[in-house]
């Protein structure tokens, strides 16, 4: 199956010498389910952000939904994240003076194409109804599907999440879950999510754990109980 996401041989180091990233390969395809793993500082969030777009490496190559962003201007960079990728973010980073339909639309308003109706996704995420509604007034879980259903308004190739249940309870999270599940399952878009929670990775379809800007594991995603035994494996060799 052809990868909308891949990322061979991607290095990434910072100032003073600092690797956080050592010749990373990852290649994924339409409609899985990617959870990423990894003891604090082992690199999961730079590979989120090299994968997407957002940092460049310092050495491989990434191609998203079939483009190479090696050397591509940061406006070509920022039009293909507009056009076939959706972020969701711990943070949800939404407008709170906005409605939940101007926060919902904001990718097409900036350009991006409409690949589905706000009607469409508030109602895939279980929020019909509430597109007049000021985003301040939502609650944290309210505020998280709206901005997932952001994500999804434009059908993108690829979902990238970090942390997206972080802020939420479990009940809530699970919820969050469930969409981002489904956004694999009936749309079709890979999905690459960074997590802290093996609750949370048991959700996914496969399990890439990091260590010290490695690939420890990758593979199918076990019980969350067993991420947790792999995940307490890579932190103490971490350590």
């Amino acid at each position: 199956m052809e990868s909308v996401l891949s990322l061979v041989s991607v290095s990434r180091r910072y100032r003073r010498g600092v690797l956080a990233l050592r010749d990373v390969s990852l290649e994924v395809p339409a409609g899985q389910f990617v959870a990423v793993m990894g003891a604090t500082g082992s690199g999961k969030s730079t590979l989120l952000h090299c994968a997407a777009g957002l940092d460049r490496p310092t050495g491989g190559r990434v191609r998203l939904a079939g483009h190479d962003l090696t050397g591509m201007r940061e406006s070509a960079r920022t039009r293909l994240r507009r056009d076939h990728a959706g972020f969701v973010f711990q943070a949800y980073n939404l407008l709170s003076e906005l409605t939940v339909r101007q926060n919902v639309t904001l990718p097409v308003r900036l350009g991006g194409p409409r690949g589905r109706t706000v009607d469409e996704v508030l109602d895939q995420v279980g929020l019909a109804g509430f597109a007049k509604r000021p985003v301040g007034e939502l609650s944290g879980g309210q505020r998280q599907r709206v901005a997932i259903a952001r994500a999804l308004i434009t059908s993108p190739s690829v979902v990238f999440a970090d942390e997206p249940t972080g802020a939420l309870d479990p009940t809530t999270g699970g919820r969050v879950l469930a969409l981002l599940r489904a956004a694999a399952d009936r749309d079709g878009a890979a999905v690459l999510m960074v997590t802290h929670d093996p609750a949370a990775a048991a959700w996914s379809d496969r399990l890439v754990l990091l260590r010290e800007g490695v690939i420890a594991y990758d593979g199918p995603a076990p019980r969350a109980d067993e991420i947790a035994d792999r995940l307490r494996g890579v932190s103490a060799v971490a350590a």
